[in-house]
């Protein structure tokens, strides 16, 4: 059974999140983003516990293959915290969101220490009463 587009969407596009650890931070943080995009229709995959190369490899050759049956980049969110693993995904064939890579170098210039990049931590963060 197909269905037919509605004429008001821009049409579907496969979106990754892919995680280290449950996935949770990666989702919410991209779905907020493609809130944004009213005329799209996103079909989601959720991806946890990427944490072997092994397990990273597989996950780019399936965004590959999404990428060929469909004729269209996937967007990937990605929370990968080790930097062997995000480096799995240099050639995939999708829009590779790293949300690491881009918040953690300009962090680690302000505070000016390098970050632990441990995985796991999100949710275990003390409040410092701030």
């Amino acid at each position: 059974m197909s269905q037919k587009s509605d004429p008001g969407k821009a049409g579907r596009r496969t979106v990754f999140f892919v995680s280290d650890q449950t996935g949770v931070t990666a989702e919410t943080l991209g779905r907020s983003l493609l809130t944004q995009f009213e005329a799209h229709d996103f079909d989601q995959v959720t991806l946890p516990f990427i944490d072997s190369v092994d397990k990273a490899d597989e996950v780019v050759r399936r965004i590959n293959a999404v990428a060929a049956e469909e004729g269209r980049r996937p967007i990937v969110f990605s929370t990968l915290v080790q930097d062997e693993l995000r480096g799995r995904f240099a050639g995939v064939s999708g829009l590779f969101l790293d949300f690491f890579d881009a918040f953690l170098s300009p962090l680690e210039q302000e505070l000016q220490t390098r970050s632990s990049h441990t995985a796991g931590r999100a949710h275990g963060m003390n409040d410092s009463g701030a």
